[in-house]
């Protein structure tokens, strides 16, 4: 049998690359960017800063959609199901990649927006004083550190959540893609590609929308029993398509050939 780290450490490999690849495209914007700034003759030290939040949005949302790719295929090539494993360990272990690998891109991000920031204080200081001013007139103030750890915890929760549920639609559709003949199977396979991409495209919205609500919820002021019975709605949702996802894997969905 093989170990459940073993499986996990290679089928993170290829989400990290392409994890690197979106940070070296954003590093790579960053600097076109600021090269315009200094042209423009209104660089300063905090353009890195101003630069780096900027395109950080992109490498967040286009890291949803790639890692959901790298997620299905594992589920439906030779490559990592032929694996002697439980369907169980091996969706988890795919899952959990995928999980870690959005978590080790939010760490690059964070560590680049803190460097970019230590090399513009002297420009960003004034406008984070005027910031940590709001703030403790706000009602977040009483608590800034837990209001930013929950928003990322329901972050996550929302993108496990469109994970789940881009998996359970494309095992559905693979699995009923089965009873068809080969050449109705290429056309069933054409028309999951289209249902993907309004499906992550719609899902994109989602997440947007949720976290600008629940944004909105916690530096208001309201009562967080309001959004914790959506996150636990959420929760139980992952709990029930995780369920599914397992038995179409182990009745009903068939690997293809690499």
């Amino acid at each position: 049998m093989t170990k459940f780290s073993s499986l996990f450490k290679a089928m993170s490999g290829s989400k990290f690359r392409s994890i690197h690849i979106l940070m070296l495209l954003e590093l790579a914007a960053v600097a076109v960017s600021s090269i315009w700034t200094l042209i423009q003759g209104n660089f300063n030290s905090g353009t890195f800063f101003y630069a780096v939040m900027g395109w950080s949005v992109i490498p967040s949302l286009v890291s949803f959609v790639l890692l959901a790719v790298r997620n299905e295929q594992a589920f439906t090539r030779d490559t990592f199901r032929l694996a002697p494993i439980k369907d169980s360990l091996f969706y988890a272990a795919n899952l959990l990649s995928t999980f870690v690998s959005f978590l080790y891109l939010l760490v690059l991000q964070a560590v680049l927006m803190l460097l970019t920031a230590l090399i513009g204080w002297s420009t960003l200081s004034p406008i984070y004083d005027d910031l940590q001013t709001n703030l403790q007139l706000s009602t977040v103030g009483s608590n800034p550190i837990g209001v930013c750890l929950g928003m990322l915890a329901i972050m996550l929760v929302i993108y496990l959540l469109a994970w789940s549920t881009v998996s359970l639609v494309h095992l559905i559709t693979s699995a009923a893609s089965n009873y068809l003949p080969r050449a109705r199977q290429r056309l069933v396979n054409g028309i999951v590609y289209v249902i993907m991409i309004i499906l992550t495209f719609r899902v994109v919205s989602f997440l947007m929308g949720q976290v600008a609500w629940i944004s909105t919820s916690l530096m208001g002021g309201n009562t967080t029993s309001s959004w914790w019975v959506g996150v636990t709605i959420m929760l139980i949702i992952i709990v029930v398509e995780t369920v599914a996802n397992i038995f179409l894997l182990n009745k009903w969905v068939e690997t293809t050939a690499n």
